[in-house]
């Protein structure tokens, strides 16, 4: 099944402005030192409520899943780190695309990666000390929360590109971002 694109046309006002915004900043994917976070659309974990994720994180940011008051934020892994400072679960973790990425280049349906600033601060494990438990070569962490504003690209299955376009285009509207399938082409804007 081949995605289709969000056609509408907007006047240059409202929607039209952020198409135009959003079509400013579109570029290449997966390129050295990009800023991801990579994650499904619904939760796995058995138990878990069952969120949409991307819609979530369009509408508050990434989220730190012990900085989540309401629950709405959960993990699939589920890891018991302790004497860590601070704890596992208030960091979002991010990738900084390198040779060791090509794991997270891999797409499958209901998989998303969230593109964030290059220049959003972020901590590296040799800044978490000594003692921080490293589980991905390419690993950085932020505290707490990544605000929206600082997205500048979310890339899908391409199967998935009807679903969230129906769905969320007013999300990506709202935020002047550009959608991309796993492969690079771009689906919004137009």
């Amino acid at each position: 099944m081949t995605a289709q694109r969000f056609e509408t046309s907007f006047p240059e006002t409202g929607e039209g402005q952020a198409e135009a915004r959003a079509r400013n900043k579109v570029r290449r994917l997966w390129q050295s030192g990009d800023l991801f976070h990579v994650s499904l659309r619904y939760p796995r974990r058995q138990g878990a409520p069952n969120i949409d994720r991307l819609a979530g994180i369009l509408r508050n940011g990434l989220i730190a899943p012990g900085c989540c008051e309401d629950g709405s934020v959960v993990s699939d892994l589920h890891l018991l780190v302790v004497g860590c400072e601070p704890s596992y679960d208030r960091l979002i973790f991010l990738h900084r695309f390198g040779q060791p990425s090509w794991l997270y280049t891999i797409c499958e349906r209901g998989r998303f990666a969230v593109y964030v600033d290059p220049a959003f601060p972020v901590k590296t494990p040799e800044e978490m000390g000594a003692d921080w438990p490293e589980l991905s070569q390419d690993e950085v962490y932020v505290q707490g929360r990544i605000g929206p504003e600082h997205f500048i690209g979310i890339a899908i299955h391409p199967a998935d590109a009807d679903a969230i376009l129906s769905e969320l285009a007013s999300e990506f509207q709202r935020l002047a971002i550009p959608l991309y399938d796993y492969g690079g082409q771009v689906l919004w804007p137009s």
